[in-house]
């Protein structure tokens, strides 16, 4: 039977009708990289390049970031781009001794001469550039009998610490004071346990030869599974380190590597006790030389050694982000370029900045390790920086020895089982409330990506959100 026409729509109508509300909705299409965050707080920021500049994903690209050791990519490119002869040991760079003569019948003063390497070593394990093989010169030179032994650090500024760094860190490793006279990369080895029962004194000693500052020790042992308390502080300045709090009586003993006062002088001190093992009397007193004297009688050199290539320190900043290696770096390229002021060498960054074509809106540095809280750099300065520097002679070389994703250094633990694994090469960040990442990664297409991701003001009581970082640039990656 045929139906009347307005029967016939009104039931075509009403089948599409029934059609629509069966059918199942679209899913909404995911967000944008770094919108959906878990973190509240955060403020981030990311600019990813081609490495023709074309930019695939920005977000807050101009805004101004504190970048902590990301600063270490200006630092160890300026190396690069400055100094020749990075993979070839230079003698010059090395400690030396010399022989400083005093009046007529007495003994002559030695004096333990840095030179802005970081890597003279005292330890009963060290085979090369160690302060015993300066002692064993002495021996060696037929010197029996010296008057004052003489840390000297003159070579470099006699500022410790750069500028806008945090005085609550002088107590730690990271922090370590900048000498051009350093020795144990500046730092102590203090052993600290729990007590024999719960009320007991914690049980607190330094490693063999670092007991070089008095330590007052007022941590208690609390009992088994209780949460740990123990804090430790110095004053700047002191030669005290204040230890309070707690240790569960269930703690395992733990090593802490805490920052020396003063390195010039704590490299004369070991000296000091190196010459007497092997039987030669100093009759004066150690002390420190920060600064030239016009006065200073003339000295004939006794001995001097030879430190390892200054690529082997780059590799030390890149994969291990170490702040001491960074600092002396950008120091001996400033005094390499006859520049190096007071604030040690963030003049050089300047002016690598602006070689690349940078203004001080978009990356303004005022340390070499990343540790100063003035530092400031916008997520698209830092892309354009790592494009330029691809560009440069040396630019193949510079990113060989950044860290590579799930693989070593401060990413060894990163990226592993994604698309980026052993294809990201990037230098990390981080300090209170900081996180960064910036580097070069292969794209799914098999093109090259530089980017830089920054993430600032995090709470401080938050969870990490690297998470977060790596899976958005993973994202980004497979997308390009």
């Amino acid at each position: 039977m045929k139906l009347p026409r307005y029967l016939s729509g009104a039931l075509a109508a009403a089948v599409l009708g029934l059609a629509a509300c069966t059918t199942t909705p679209a899913e909404p299409p995911p967000p944008a990289p770094f919108e959906a965050m878990e973190v509240d707080g955060v403020r981030w920021g990311v600019s990813v390049m081609t490495l023709d500049g074309r930019e695939v994903f920005a977000r807050s690209a101009d805004e101004r970031f504190i970048p902590a050791s990301n600063t270490k990519v200006f630092t160890s490119a300026a190396a690069f781009h400055y100094l020749t002869g990075l993979d070839t040991p230079d003698p010059a760079g090395g400690t030396s001794l010399w022989l400083e003569p005093r009046g007529a019948g007495e003994a002559p003063d030695l004096v333990l001469k840095g030179a802005g390497d970081p890597g003279l070593m005292d330890s009963a394990d060290c085979i090369d550039n160690c302060l015993h093989q300066l002692a064993d010169a002495v021996v060696a030179a037929g010197i029996t009998r010296v008057g004052d032994v003489i840390g000297d650090d003159t070579l470099l500024p006699a500022a410790l610490w750069g500028q806008g760094w945090s005085w609550n860190n002088f107590i730690w490793y990271y922090a370590a004071p900048v000498s051009a006279l350093s020795v144990n990369e500046n730092t102590l080895g203090l052993s600290v346990a729990p007590g024999a029962a719960p009320g007991d004194p914690g049980v607190v000693s330094w490693a063999p030869g670092d007991d070089l500052l008095i330590f007052d020790n007022r941590a208690l042992t609390g009992p088994a599974g209780s949460e740990p308390t123990l804090r430790m502080e110095r004053v700047p300045g002191l030669e005290m380190l204040r230890l309070a709090g707690f240790i569960p009586a269930d703690a395992v003993p733990r090593l802490y590597a805490v920052a020396m006062r003063d390195p010039a002088e704590t490299a004369a001190l070991r000296f000091v006790r190196l010459l007497i093992e092997r039987g030669v009397a100093v009759d004066g007193i150690m002390r420190a030389r920060h600064e030239l004297s016009s006065a200073q009688a003339p000295q004939s050199l006794i001995a001097r050694l030879t430190p390892a290539p200054l690529e082997a320190s780059i590799r030390r900043i890149l994969i291990n982000s170490h702040n001491l290696h960074a600092e002396l770096l950008l120091r001996r390229i400033a005094l390499a370029r006859g520049e190096l002021s007071q604030e040690g060498g963030p003049e050089v960054l300047a002016a690598l900045v602006a070689e690349a074509g940078l203004t001080p809106v978009e990356v303004e540095l005022f340390d070499g390790s990343g540790l100063s809280s003035y530092n400031r750099v916008t997520p698209r300065g830092m892309a354009e920086f790592l494009r330029w520097a691809a560009g440069q002679p040396w630019g193949e070389d510079w990113r060989a020895m950044m860290p590579v994703g799930g693989a070593d250094g401060t990413l060894a633990r990163r990226f592993r089982g994604t698309s980026l694994e052993g294809k990201i090469f990037a230098k990390t960040g981080s300090l209170h409330g900081v996180n960064a990442l910036s580097g070069y990664m292969t794209a799914r297409s098999g093109q090259t990506l530089v980017f830089a991701v920054y993430a600032n003001d995090r709470p401080a009581d938050a969870p990490s959100i690297i998470g977060e970082m790596d899976a958005n640039l993973v994202r980004i990656a497979e997308a390009n």
